[in-house]
């Protein structure tokens, strides 16, 4: 499925691990496995998809912390969604390097420390829930 753009399982029962087969939809534009039963880390090579517009997690079991140089292959990213999970550590100060974001839901997870000020960096940013995290400033 090389020329994949659309990878849709949302709503669904799936279980288990993000495969880091994933990483060979090279073409991926929107990636949506929001509100199923997915559990542990995401596989760091998601994010090497630099042809990704949407990445939507949301409403799973997963955890781990966000890799420092997120946005170094995601020149593209216009939406980030993470709320309802169980992601822990601190937001990367890096995040604005995500020129395009323009939603960015990363509420009701475990991420804790500064809110990063890199985020007033994000001009196309419209929408930011941070809310439901032990995040501090």
């Amino acid at each position: 499925m090389p020329n994949l753009e659309i990878l849709d399982l949302r709503r669904n029962l799936v279980q288990g691990h993000i495969p880091p087969e994933i990483s060979n939809l090279i073409n991926l534009r929107i990636l949506r496995l929001a509100f199923n039963q997915l559990s542990g880390s995401v596989p760091s090579v998601i994010y090497n998809i630099s042809s990704l517009h949407m990445i939507s997690l949301t409403s799973n079991s997963l955890s781990g912390s966000l890799p420092e140089d997120i946005c170094r292959h995601l020149p593209n990213l216009e939406a980030f969604y993470l709320t309802l999970n169980e992601f822990s550590g601190q937001i990367p100060s890096s995040i604005d390097e995500c020129r395009c974001l323009q939603i960015l839901t990363l509420n009701f997870n475990r991420f804790s420390g500064s809110i990063p000020r890199s985020i007033g960096n994000l001009t196309r940013l419209k929408v930011l829930y941070l809310d439901g995290n032990n995040l501090e400033g």
